[in-house]
């Protein structure tokens, strides 16, 4: 007789206001969880089988309790996400059909698969009579989806999953720091345009700053990509080889707009109009220092701001996928402007935390 309860989990998806392409180089970002979300449902069942149903896939996949699981793609998350918590002694006390539904865009830079890990692996847990708090719950769940697979993202989606609301990451300290802005009138275009190799443009782009940051270091006694001033790096910016200057300047420059933002974001109310510049600013960083933009992406947010939107940006790594837009007041407006410039368009709002509830 099984002792476990049905249940759901729900975790969700997330934008990153500022910091984009940030937290794997050791510098600090600020996301926001949305409302689209990641949700699976568990039934317990009498056996040692495990039925993974992904409803919106129109796929199946299936396995016994017990010993190592094959990965059947190098995105396997559910598959991870037990062998994870296989690994530190966390086995699922009996068997189980599962449904894994969700509404986040795939592979748009809005965090689906991270929302599906982290909601993988509070299931595993969950089904192994654990419970985990939420740091444990994010290093797990990044386990799970980035070293398993020798993959090159950081994991501030994973944090932003697990906390939800807007929140400061200190990737250096692994802090995290919730913010009071409010942030209404966020809009979602989706391109369409899917990316071709997420996880080779993160290493691309990492091994061109990391090189940046070689020689700075050979050129400024005690150099720190966290701490050096941005003037001081200018004065050594020949050091840097050319083919690393401009990913490793636009790095910097991000890591310097990012704390602008969060002293804006420390406020309950932001200025409107003040945080519109700083995201089109961060875009700017995105597209020209690091060139993740695209021209559809460019088409939709021209389209957005002269909707009304009063800044937009590139989501996730970018060559494809979403943009943002910040349009208090002018959602409905901006969201036509998208549609007729091509994308799909999402209004969200700012999402909660990942949960479980037991039926």
């Amino acid at each position: 007789m099984t002792t476990m309860k049905p249940f759901t989990v729900t975790a969700p998806g997330r934008v990153c206001i500022f910091g984009e392409h940030s937290d794997y180089l050791g510098l600090d970002v600020i996301p926001a969880a949305i409302n689209l979300a990641i949700t699976i449902h568990v039934e317990p069942a009498e056996s040692n089988l495990i039925v993974v149903r992904y409803t919106d896939l129109n796929v199946e996949d299936a396995f016994e309790i017990g010993e190592p699981l094959e990965y059947k793609s190098n995105r396997d998350y559910v598959r991870a996400a037990f062998n994870v918590m296989r690994s530190i002694g966390v086995t699922p006390c009996c068997g189980a059909k599962i449904t894994i539904t969700g509404d986040i865009p795939v592979s748009a830079g809005l965090s689906s698969s991270s929302a599906l890990t982290v909601a993988s692996t509070m299931m595993a847990a969950h089904m192994g009579h654990s419970r985990l708090d939420k740091r444990t719950t994010v290093e797990l769940a990044y386990r799970a989806e980035v070293q398993e697979f020798n993959e090159g993202g950081g994991n501030q989606d994973h944090i932003a999953s697990v906390y939800g609301g807007v929140i400061h990451l200190d990737s250096g300290r692994q802090e995290v720091t919730p913010l009071p802005a409010q942030l209404d009138g966020l809009v979602i275009g989706d391109s369409g345009e899917k990316k071709r190799d997420t996880v080779g443009d993160l290493k691309r782009i990492r091994t061109i700053v990391e090189g940046g940051y070689s020689a700075l270091k050979e050129a400024i006694e005690c150099f720190d990509q966290r701490t050096t001033p941005l003037a001081t790096v200018m004065e050594h910016l020949e050091s840097i080889p050319e083919r690393n200057r401009r990913m490793t300047l636009a790095t910097l420059q991000n890591r310097e707009l990012t704390t602008r933002a969060l002293a804006l974001l420390r406020s309950p109310a932001p200025s409107p109009v003040i945080l519109g510049r700083m995201i089109e600013e961060h875009h700017a960083i995105l597209r020209d220092g690091l060139e993740r933009s695209t021209p559809k992406i460019e088409s939709m947010i021209e389209a957005a701001n002269q909707a009304g939107a009063l800044g937009c940006k590139m989501n996730g790594s970018g060559g494809g996928g979403t943009m943002l837009a910040y349009a208090p007041g002018n959602e409905d407006a901006v969201m036509n402007a998208i549609r007729e410039a091509g994308g799909t368009p999402y209004k969200v709002s700012i999402g909660t935390g990942a949960s479980l509830t037991v039926k």
